[in-house]
């Protein structure tokens, strides 16, 4: 495979483009806030350049440049990398759609990916050709869960078939140059298909891939595929709980042996499975999540580059796949996804709570970690866009931690604004699930740049720090991973002298429901009582009926892990449910949601708004028409914000 060396340079161009942005800002992009003008446009339109896919074996990186309407282009890696220069390969609006895991193929030189007409996710399989833009849908089915080309063009993906009670899941092959579209098998009651990139053995004679136990998530195993006889072999105990084991790699250690991901020790580590001997062996035992790994080539050997991380500290690793030795290892300030690899070079991005972007070109060798910086954000537009201090803390709980026999002890990262508001007008945001990673937010530093303080906590249930603690809310939604964030609350307020008429939470999708179930708390759960009077909160894409989302999502799997089996437990989950507490809502709520959301439906914020008014609560409701779960579109996302702030204004 021929090998490209990246240019170290950033380009001028792309930074006086920025300058000359943000120095004459677009009336159209500015926020009016607590006396204070907030300039929008440095942070969606000084670097519109989003999803690098690079492929060494093209020689091309593939991203999004957002303006008016979202287009996909190329760029040569082979030459100085100018993202002005980039060249549209497709006429689609991509922010109209959703797009996940574009691959190219060296046989066609196309693009192929999964993903939806109209924000959807409806997902079936597409190829694009970056030459003629032309754009042809290769399947016609509910949903893809994952999907893998072997050598020669035949594609195995995984199908969800029907809705609600008739979620069949099923394995097929597409032949890529035939069109020729077979079904393998279905799953059945007891193992079904899940989320995944299936593998195939390198004599395309089978395929490894992913399956639930009665549809739990905690129980996930393995399955070995035998595509002449059509049927399959289960790999792993199925007694034994672990989140989402899988093949690691595209490749194989030889035709017998893979490695797959599993957490059943308590951390994501690696293990090798040999198909000859019907054995698996673990090959790492850290104690912190492998976050993502890639199986490299080190002068003709093969070895696993992994990368550890959680939201506190984050590893780089080079590790024997022969025996599990670690040869080399080094402590890195950022966190890593890896973009490609060509032997012994990955493209790595790189990003952390104050460092929005960077791809790095890592050279790896026995006794060296050596990064070349390829693409960086320009100092200008850092010195635009970052207007908050990090600062780790940890807060206290309600219960005891088994581990040290203490109070627990809760994760957080405080977000302090350079410019605050007076004290007497310090207004806190408190992020209501899935926070707490050390990640560059641009919802955080724009709060930031407004003088609000933001606390982006990792409740109970959160990924990051083992299987034990990410399972510590399971068939309890919004239970304790609740009262976690009351805590925090009380903590925050007291730590800055903040009432609680200006403290408020906000989150999407679980965290939407969440931001709900704390401002309608009924004032105990699990025995255990904790109350908080929030002044407002901001809920996007939430459920505010656990059981209706469940017969109406798309992840109703989901359902059962976190909140427990409507069939069984229909009670307990209307309790739990905000829109029968919506009598009790203290505080101001934003509801947003788009349209077409078919992970999480919008009658959840549509039925609570109903019955908010009903009561004669504070509330407005404002939909995204034809957005999915996200929001996505320059426009709409200057629209999101601006309606932020203008609830915000009534903060007092």
């Amino acid at each position: 495979m021929k090998r490209y060396i990246f240019t170290l340079v950033v380009i001028v161009s792309l930074i006086l483009l920025n300058s000359c942005r943000t120095d004459n800002p677009d009336n159209s992009r500015l926020v009016s806030f607590k006396d204070r003008s907030l300039n929008l446009q440095p942070y969606f339109e000084g670097f519109p350049y989003s999803g690098f896919t690079p492929f060494y074996e093209a020689g091309k990186m593939y991203y999004y440049y957002q303006d008016s309407i979202t287009f996909l282009k190329e760029i040569d890696l082979t030459k100085n990398i100018d993202l002005t220069t980039g060249s549209i390969v497709s006429d689609v609006d991509f922010s109209l759609r959703n797009v996940w895991g574009i691959r190219y193929n060296k046989s066609d030189e196309n693009l192929y990916w999964t993903g939806d007409e109209k924000n959807d996710e409806i997902l079936n399989l597409w190829k694009l050709n970056p030459v003629t833009r032309e754009l042809k849908k290769l399947t016609d089915v509910p949903y893809i869960f994952g999907w893998r080309w072997n050598d020669d063009n035949k594609t195995a993906y995984i199908v969800r078939l029907g809705n609600k009670e008739q979620r069949l899941g099923e394995l097929r092959i597409l032949d890529l140059n035939t069109g020729d579209d077979i079904s393998v098998l279905q799953d059945t009651k007891e193992y079904r298909f899940t989320w995944g990139t299936p593998s195939w053995r390198p004599d395309g004679t089978g395929i490894i891939t992913t399956v639930l136990k009665d549809a739990d998530r905690v129980y996930g195993n393995i399955v070995y595929v035998d595509i002449k006889n059509k049927s399959w072999k289960l790999l792993t105990d199925p007694l034994k709980p672990r989140s989402y084991p899988g093949p690691a790699y595209k490749d194989w250690l030889n035709n017998n042996e893979f490695v797959y991901y599993s957490n059943e020790n308590g951390f994501t580590n690696l293990y090798v499975y040999n198909l000859q001997k019907m054995k698996s062996k673990q090959l790492t035992s850290f104690t912190k999540d492998i976050n993502e790994s890639e199986l490299i080539d080190i002068n003709g050997k093969k070895y696993i580059f992994a990368v550890l991380a959680n939201p506190i500290e984050n590893e780089i690793y080079l590790i024997d796949p022969e025996n599990g030795t670690v040869v080399n290892s080094k402590k890195i300030e950022v966190n890593l996804s890896i973009l490609d690899s060509d032997k012994n070079k990955l493209l790595v991005q790189s990003t952390s709570a104050i460092s929005m972007f960077r791809i790095d070109e890592l050279t790896v060798t026995q006794s060296d970690f050596s990064f070349s910086t390829v693409i960086d954000t320009p100092d200008d537009l850092k010195n635009e866009i970052l207007h908050a201090k990090v600062e780790r803390l940890e807060y206290p709980t309600f219960d005891t931690d088994p581990a040290t026999g203490k109070t627990r002890m809760l994760h957080a990262f405080l977000y302090v604004p350079k410019n605050p508001l007076p004290a007497d007008e310090r207004i806190v945001m408190i992020q209501s699930f899935y926070g707490g990673a050390n990640t560059f937010s641009k919802r955080n530093q724009i709060l930031a740049d407004a003088g609000i303080y933001v606390l982006s906590p990792s409740p109970r249930g959160s990924d990051g720090f083992g299987r034990e603690f990410s399972e510590l809310n399971d068939k309890d939604l919004g239970g304790n991973e609740i009262i976690d964030i009351i805590y925090a609350a009380k903590y925050i307020g007291e730590k800055l002298d903040v009432p609680a008429s200006r403290i408020g939470v906000f989150g999407g999708s679980h965290g939407g429901y969440a931001t709900m179930r704390l401002l309608t708390f009924p004032g105990v759960i699990n025995g255990i009582k904790a109350d908080f009077e929030w002044g407002f909160g901001i809920s996007h894409a939430g459920f505010s009926d656990i059981i209706h989302f469940y017969e109406n999502c798309n992840i109703p799997d989901w359902v059962t892990k976190e909140a427990g089996d409507p069939k069984t437990e229909a009670d307990k989950l209307r309790d739990r449910s905000p829109l029968y507490y919506a009598d009790k809502a203290r505080g101001k709520l934003l509801l947003t949601h788009g349209t077409n959301d078919n992970r999480v439906p919008i009658e959840g914020s549509l039925w609570m708004a109903d019955s908010l008014k009903k009561y004669g609560k504070d509330f407005t409701l404002v939909k995204f028409e034809g957005q999915g779960h996200g929001i996505k579109g320059l426009e709409n996302q200057i629209t999101n914000y601006k309606t932020w702030f203008k609830f915000l204004e009534k903060v007092k």
